[in-house]
C-alpha cells in the first residue's frame, strides 16, 4: 500500500496526465529520428531491406543526442530546422531527466501545479515542433517509396480502430 495520501494523488492527476503525454511525444520524436536514419541507411544501400532492419536495431540503442549527431553527419539540415531539432532535444532532456525534480516544490501547491503544468505544456510543444520538423525530412525519404506520413498515420488509425473495435467490424481489412 502506498504511503502517498489519496488527496495528493487525486490532485496531481492532471499534472501527471500531462507528464505522460509529454513523455509520449518525447518517445515519438526519438522514434521518428530512428525511423528516418533507418530509411537513410536503406536509401544508401539502394533499397536493400536488410539495411533498414540493421539500422533500426542499431539506432534504437542510441540516445536522442546520438541520433541527432548522426543525422547531422548524414544529411544537410537547414539552420531553422536544426535549431528546432536541438531545442526539442534540450526540452526532451529537461522533461525526461530533470522536470519533476526541478519542479517538486511547485508541485506541492495547487497554484504551483498549474504553473508546472503550463511549463510542461510549453516544453511538450517544443518537442512536438522538433518532431514535426523531423517528420518533414522523413516525408522526403518516404516519397521515394511512394509513401507519406499521412499514409502511415491512416494505416495506424485503421489498425487502431480494428484492434479496438467494439463490434465485429472488419473495417481494417476492407481498406
Amino acid at each position: 500500500m502506498s504511503d502517498v495520501p489519496t488527496s495528493m494523488i487525486a490532485e496531481s492527476e492532471p499534472l501527471f496526465l500531462e507528464l505522460g503525454k509529454a513523455l509520449w511525444i518525447c518517445q515519438a520524436f526519438e522514434g521518428t529520428l530512428c525511423f528516418l536514419l533507418a530509411l537513410i541507411a536503406q536509401d544508401d544501400a539502394q533499397g536493400e531491406p536488410a539495411a533498414f532492419s540493421a539500422a533500426i536495431d542499431l539506432y534504437s540503442q542510441k540516445t536522442l543526442g546520438q541520433l541527432l549527431k548522426r543525422l547531422q553527419t548524414r544529411i544537410a539540415i537547414p539552420a531553422e530546422t536544426e535549431k528546432r531539432l536541438m531545442d526539442g532535444w534540450d526540452r526532451r532532456n529537461s522533461i525526461v531527466h530533470r522536470f519533476v525534480h526541478e519542479n517538486i516544490g511547485d508541485i506541492m501547491s495547487p497554484k504551483g501545479r498549474l504553473i508546472v503544468e503550463q511549463k510542461l505544456t510549453h516544453h511538450k510543444l517544443t518537442v512536438k515542433l522538433a518532431d514535426m520538423s523531423a517528420n518533414e525530412i522523413l516525408d522526403e525519404y518516404l516519397a521515394k517509396y511512394g509513401l507519406s506520413n499521412e499514409d502511415l498515420k491512416e494505416n495506424a488509425d485503421r489498425m487502431w480502430n480494428y484492434l479496438n473495435r467494439s463490434s465485429s467490424s472488419d473495417e481494417y481489412l476492407e481498406h
